[in-house]
Parts: C-alpha cells; structure tokens; sequence
C-alpha cells in the first residue's frame, strides 16, 4: 500500500491544497506560507484517527483534549481557515485526505474531518478503509511522526513509562524527553542510529544506561573521536539529528514530518542531510515531509525530490530551478527584487525601511559598480526565470548624467515587471548628506549644517570638478560611442549647480562630513543608527510604490 498524496482543507494557513508525494518532500517559502501549516494538519489528523473510537462518514466520535496526543494549540477552535470551527454538523471544519494505492492500482482513501466538540474535545468524522485501517490504528502504530525542532536538552532527566514518553514526543515535547526516547530503543537501533549520523557527522557511539534498581535518572553520552561527553554538551545539530534518526526508530510511522531541520546546521551538513533523509525514507518504506529555508537543503536534494515552493498558503511552484533561484536570491516572501549598482548596500536599505510595507516587500541584492550593472536583458531573463513572479528594480547612481540621459537610460529599461531607478542626486550617500538630515543626526540648526557642506563644497572645488569630468568622460564613452550628441561638459557642470551638492559625489562629501562635524558626530554607524529624520529618496518610494500596486 503506497501512499501517493495528501490534500488539506481549510486549516490555519490552508484553504485547500494538493500535494502529491515522493519519498522525500521539501517544502519551501517565507514564514507565513503554510509550510507549517501542512505538518500541523498532517500530524493532528492521523493522531485523532488512532485515538478516535471509530471513523465514519454518518457518526462522530470525540477525542477529549486531554487524552491527546497532538494538539497545535489549547485554542484548538482557532485552527480553521478563515472561520473557527463549531460544534454542528454544519459548522465551520478542516479535512484531511490521504490518498493510497494499492499494488493492484487500486485508489483508496483514508478522510478525517475535524471540528470542535461540544465538550473540551475534537470531533471526528470520515472515512477509513478497511485495506488501510492497520496503517492508522493500533496500540502501537503511529501513521506520522512529527519533529517540531529542538534547542537543546535538560541536564539531567528521569525515566518514564513508555506511554508518557510517546505521547510527549508527539505532542512536540522532544527536548525534554530525549533520552528516554533512545531509553526506549534497542541496541541495534542505537548502532542504526550510528551509522545514519557517520556520513554527515562522522563516527559516533551513543550509550544509554539506567538500571531499574539503582537509578534515578537516565544516563546518555555520546563518544566522538574517542572522547566522551554528556548528551546535553553535544551541540545542538548533533542533538537535532538524533532526535531525528530516533523518531523514525522509535514510531516507525508511515510518513515523517519534519520542520526546519537546517535551523542548527553546518551548510555542508545541510546539503548532505536531504540526500541521506532519502536513502532512510526508501530504506524504511516512508515518506518524509521537510519545511526549510535553506538553499544548502534544496541543492544537495537528489534527483526524484519534491520540491514545493509555498506562499500565502498556496503552492507557487513546483519548479525546483525556480526554487532554487528564488532561495538563492533571498526572495521567497517577497515581491520586488531591488538589484543594486553598489556593493555595500546598507545606506539604500536604510532608506527602504523608512517605509514599513514596503521593505517588507523588498529585497535588496548588492552589485558592482556601474559598468557591471544588470542588463535590461538580463533583468527580464531574471524575472522569467523566477517565473514572473518578481518585479525587478535596478538601482543606478544619477552620477554626472544629464536629465536628457537619464530619460534615455529609463526608457531603455522599460519593460513588463522592470525599471531602472536613478538617484536624485548623484548617488545614494547624497541622500544623509542633507542639511535637514544633518540637523535631525546631529542636532545643530540647518544654518550650521548648510554651512559645513558649502565650505566643504568650496574647499575642494578642484576635487569636485577633476571627478566630475571623469564621470562625463566615462558617461560619453558609454552613452555617446558614436561622438556625436554628447553635451558639453561645461553645460553639465553648470547645470548641475542647480542641485544641493552642486555636483560634488555624495560619497565623497559624507567622508569630507565625518571631518567636519564636531565631536564626531558624523559617522557610517551614526547615520546608519539614526532614526526619526524626515522623509528622504521620494522618487524611490514612488518607484516601488508603482512596482506592488
């Protein structure tokens, strides 16, 4: 009996999705996507129909909150989609479908409909074939396994019974219950334990004592390059897999559900995990579910892997080259890419967060400079890639480009999804190089701040000029190949005069500041700590604005 997919309706985050299901499953997206959503539903789902008296379409059974094995929250009413659940037939509910087939190619499926009981309880109602019944009920059969995460274990831990540890290893309660999970096991299976852990952690022997008649507590070390210590002085990955590689001993289930097990995690750990969860998960006859938002999970995933990308609770993708571009440019919850000219992009994040919805819609990725700026072309081969599913703003500095250039260079970018920005001024540390900005940073009257940018702007007028025909030589290179068209550079400059710096860079009237401020006043961290300033880089937020209407 296989199982081939699962569907779940109107749960937390879920309004229904299908997915179907290989031995391995990741699922990917920002947080708030559902991933754990699906887990959640999964694991509550096969908990009630074990512990239900029965399953049936025209009945309910009820399953006291107490007697639980599973519970995602003590205001379980509050777990439907878009409506707490009620206590009547035809109230509010989640359903769960898992999805079989047989070795003749038959199809069968195994429905658990959940909702609130009159009582302090769940009410079950569904569906539960006879052919499948011994995968889901059974004193000892436990259909799903779920590993919420550890961060780390309690110094010491006394013995308990076997129910008591199985029911709080599924309700989430592993850190806590850790050795008396491996307690429960038997030799070999700590020695199976061993050899899962060696090709990603290398050699380690697992030891668990506790004698009924002379021991309080349970006593587990680990031995790793013939060194041994407590169990609780292991780091916490270690502790992660174990737990883990436990899970899938100790319930044996037909489907393991893990959330976020790269969180303590080497990345080259990460990229090996996925490929041997694979090798268990067919070992084994079981189907593993993983939610991560690691890169390293999803490249080192085999061949065969389901990849699922998630947003807003519905699958945005099943294109694990989609996946993996969207991860690899930090994406995933997001709508617009801002694709930097510069590579340090404090200044310009800064500048986003002064608007709250929108950064939250926003990631910024750093460049190289100008000359090696992302093409149109390569902006719109970029949002096709990532499946249309991004708008692409790429950020250049206005420099010493004239208005008429400038207009040129933004037509020339134009297309679906993709825009170029330019600065107001000549680039984005102008912005902080503003009498009001300098006032609100440094407390001085805006007379005394004006003050410091003319005498620096007067003091280096020689400077100022040399780079400034530097930039047009370059600008004429790359805009005017031909040698005709380009303006003077005399009529750039004056023009330019017009505005606050007067054609000076920002970046070098922000260093000349830090010089000229008094007591140190003017600093990168001091502006990039600064808060409350008025409103700066309108055309930005007017840019980005358009770009998620």
């Amino acid at each position: 009996m296989q199982l081939e997919s699962i569907r779940v309706e109107k749960f937390k985050r879920i309004d229904i999705i299908d997915l179907p299901l290989a031995d391995l499953n990741i699922l990917v997206g920002s947080n708030g996507s559902g991933k754990s959503s699906i887990l959640q539903a999964l694991h509550l789902a096969s908990c009630l129909m074990r512990q239900a008296d029965r399953i049936r379409a025209n009945s309910t059974a009820m399953v006291r909150v107490s007697d639980l094995d599973y519970l995602p929250s003590d205001e379980y009413w509050r777990l439907g989609h878009g409506a707490d659940w009620g206590n009547k037939a035809t109230s509010p509910s989640s359903i769960v479908r898992f999805n079989f087939r047989d070795s003749a190619g038959a199809e069968l499926t195994a429905v658990c409909e959940m909702r609130s009981a009159r009582n302090a309880g769940i009410s079950v109602q569904g569906e539960l074939p006879e052919q499948i019944r011994l995968q889901f009920r059974g004193d000892d059969t436990f259909f799903s396994g779920f590993i919420p995460g550890i961060s780390g274990i309690p110094n010491v831990e006394q013995k308990n019974s076997r129910r008591v540890v199985l029911k709080a290893c599924s309700f989430g309660d592993s850190n806590v219950y850790l050795r008396n999970a491996l307690n429960l096991l038997s030799a070999t299976d700590l020695h199976q334990i061993e050899t899962w852990l060696q090709p990603l952690l290398g050699n380690i022997k697992l030891k668990v004592k506790f004698e009924e008649s002379i021991d309080f507590q349970i006593h587990a070390e680990a031995e790793i390059g013939g060194l041994a210590m407590p169990l609780e002085l292991l780091g916490t990955g270690y502790l992660q897999l174990i737990q883990i590689f436990c899970y899938i001993l100790l319930f044996k289930p037909k489907i393991l559900l893990v959330d976020e097990p790269d969180i303590h995690l080497h990345p080259s750990v990460q990229e090996r995990l996925a490929e041997n969860l694979l090798q268990i998960a067919r070992a084994q006859g079981i189907k593993i579910i993983m939610t991560s938002h690691s890169p390293f999970i999803v490249r080192g995933a085999p061949v065969g892997t389901n990849v699922v990308w998630l947003a807003e609770g519905r699958k945005q993708s099943e294109d694990r080259n989609l996946v993996e571009l969207a991860l690899g440019w930090g994406a995933f919850g997001k709508k617009v890419i801002v694709v930097s000219e510069d590579a340090k992009n404090d200044l310009l994040k800064k500048l986003i967060r002064q608007w709250p919805e929108i950064d939250q819609a926003v990631t910024v990725l750093p460049g190289r400079g100008y000359k090696h700026l992302l093409k149109r072309d390569e902006a719109i081969e970029l949002r096709e890639a990532l499946g249309g599913k991004f708008k692409i703003l790429v950020h250049r500095d206005r420099d010493a480009l004239t208005d008429i250039e400038i207009q040129m260079l933004k037509d020339f970018y134009d297309a679906d999804g993709v825009r170029l920005w330019l600065t107001d001024q000549s680039d984005i540390e102008a912005e902080f190089c503003d009498p009001t900005f300098l006032s609100s940073l440094t407390g001085h009257p805006i007379h005394e701040c004006e003050t410091w940018l003319a005498d620096i702007q007067a003091n280096n007028r020689a400077s100022i000029k040399e780079q400034f025909l530097k930039q047009r030589g370059a600008h004429n290179e790359e805009l005017h190949k031909t040698g005709g068209g380009s303006p003077l550079s005399d009529a750039v400059w004056d023009t330019l005069q017009a505005l606050p710096l007067k054609g000076a860079k920002g970046k070098f009237v922000f260093n000349q500041l830090k010089n000229t401020v008094p007591a140190n006043a003017f600093s990168y961290e001091a502006v990039i700590n600064h808060t409350g300033y008025p409103e700066r880089a309108a055309s930005l937020k007017a840019n980005l604005q358009d770009l998620l209407a």
